[in-house]
């Protein structure tokens, strides 16, 4: 796959970890990435984590005093024992039909199935009644502070839906539903919604 960013490297129904190429760039926190396989339902999740670490887990990197540059031309070879890891949890399933639900696949996805970036068509699919709102805010990612996640998911959709689509309007009705989930607790709205800007 041409556009595939990473491969999936540890899978539940839940959320994946995927390993990204090194000709590729990291998908930004909050953004929404997927993963098609040739015989079931796309899935689509939003990357909660984002980590660079060492190639072998017991060894740590250590500091070299030199540029991404120097280090390139100089030594190469530490460049081959980093790699970027992101965590992404599964809120929405594609069926082969075209229906998209908000809820948790049948199965997870495939180690070594390709992880693509989702499309701001793709992202404008994933909108209203916004169910994927409750699983974000009733089971998040346990190692993610939960409204950091939020801030980022209404992010995406205002960009996704941009001026043309009403990425304002929408950021609202998200807003709405979210103000449901949080009990009306109005405060923490407020310091999600003012953080979008």
């Amino acid at each position: 796959m041409s556009d595939a960013i990473a491969e999936v490297i540890e899978s539940s129904t839940r959320q994946f970890t995927a390993e990204v190429y090194r000709e590729a760039e990291a998908p930004a926190f909050g953004s929404w990435v997927h993963v098609a396989s040739d015989d079931g339902p796309t899935l689509y999740a939003l990357v909660s984590h984002v980590e660079h670490g060492s190639v072998e887990p017991n060894r740590q990197a250590v500091a070299l005093g030199r540029s991404t540059e120097e280090l390139q031309r100089e030594m190469p070879q530490v460049m081959e024992l980093l790699r970027t890891t992101f965590r992404a949890q599964v809120l929405a399933v594609e069926e082969a039909d075209g229906t998209v639900r908000q809820t948790l696949p049948a199965h997870p996805a495939d180690v070594h199935d390709f992880v693509q970036p989702c499309t701001d068509e793709q992202v404008r699919a994933l909108g209203a009644p916004y169910d994927f709102l409750r699983t974000l805010v009733d089971h998040p990612d346990p190692d993610v502070p939960v409204d950091e996640l939020l801030v980022a998911v209404l992010r995406e959709i205002r960009e996704a839906h941009g001026a043309s689509h009403g990425g304002d309007d929408e950021v609202v009705r998200a807003g709405r539903t979210l103000s449901r989930l949080l009990d009306d607790d109005h405060e923490r709205l407020q310091s999600i919604l003012r953080r979008v800007k």
